[in-house]
């Protein structure tokens, strides 16, 4: 057996194409390809084998099983649908991993360290002036009598109104 050098050369220029070319092409590339690929190859199969396909014969048997044939498929289908009901299969559902995002003090970068300082005074100035509005707020309430027994008083249980608490 000889070795023919042409078709070796063709096998590694292919093999190369594969593993370095095609990787970095999108999949909607590839498929398109494919389906060139699939459609040359089929038309040169028909064309290099036509006079066998015209004098093929072995299918004209299977023309009176055809109805036999076409029943039990169907039998086999609809006997495999019936029986996927009485299974009682479920569907695994993957549990999500957690999201552990570090700490924003982990930070090594000066602007997102720069920014999280900041973020953290606007945050603490925030709740202070948050806390004294609440405490004035209440002492204006105490101060005027609005309380929370004045207000039980004045609503004698579950009413269909606010405007019936004030």
């Amino acid at each position: 057996m000889q070795l023919f050098l042409p078709s070796v050369l063709l096998a590694l220029l292919a093999i190369a194409i594969i593993f370095a070319v095609m990787p970095n092409l999108s999949p909607l590339v590839i498929v398109a390809m494919s389906a060139i690929i699939l459609v040359a190859g089929t038309y040169h199969h028909f064309r290099t084998f036509w006079n066998e396909y015209q004098q093929s014969t072995w299918q004209n048997n299977l023309k009176l099983f055809a109805p036999g044939i076409m029943l039990a498929v169907i039998l086999v289908y609809l006997l495999v649908a019936i029986g996927s009901f009485f299974t009682g299969g479920s569907v695994p559902v993957p549990s999500l991993p957690n999201a552990e995002l570090p700490s924003a003090e982990s930070a090594t970068n000066p602007v997102t360290s720069a920014i999280n300082s900041t973020m953290n005074t606007v945050n603490s100035a925030i709740n202070t002036v948050a806390n004294t509005a609440s405490s004035a707020a209440n002492s204006v309430a105490n101060s005027i009598g609005l309380n929370a027994k004045n207000n039980s008083a004045k609503n004698n249980g579950v009413t269909r109104s606010v405007l019936a608490t004030v």
